[in-house]
């Protein structure tokens, strides 16, 4: 007499089926969401670079000081390079915003300014590891 119900081994043999086709999905799945973490840190670095180069190129022209600044020195509601500018932040503490500003010169007058804003970020939310987003631009002296 045959039975109508599945013996334990076949059971086991299906699972084993189903768990071998679904694995690849699942880790597809993991991978998509570890690069949606990345696009998002990145993304937040580069609003934190524009928003630091907008509020930078926003001052007139000669109070742009050029040199180093080091994350110590772009504090939210501090003066920026001893002038009266206070920068406005609104990225959280964890993007390390770094700039450099160098003077480009002709005949003896400061014709333009390069300005490279570079944020340091985590690569996803909780890591460890942190990568550098630059972003550079050039502005105009339209007092010559």
């Amino acid at each position: 007499m045959k039975s109508k119900g599945l013996s334990l081994v076949e059971i086991t043999i299906s699972m084993a089926i189903l768990i071998l086709v679904m694995l690849p999905s699942f880790l597809a799945f993991s991978s998509g969401n570890q690069g949606l973490q990345l696009t998002e840190s990145e993304f937040r670095a580069h609003n934190a670079a524009i928003e630091l180069i907008e509020q930078t190129i926003s001052l007139p022209f000669d109070m742009i000081k050029p040199g180093y600044y080091e994350e110590s020195d772009i504090i939210d509601g501090a003066n920026f390079a001893d002038t009266p500018a206070i920068y406005r932040l609104s990225f959280s503490s964890e993007y390390k915003p770094r700039m450099l500003i160098e003077d480009i010169t002709k005949d003896n007058k400061v014709v333009l300014k390069k300005i490279t804003v570079t944020i340091n970020y985590p690569v996803a939310k909780l890591s460890e590891q942190r990568k550098d987003f630059s972003v550079k631009v050039i502005i105009n002296n339209d007092n010559i």
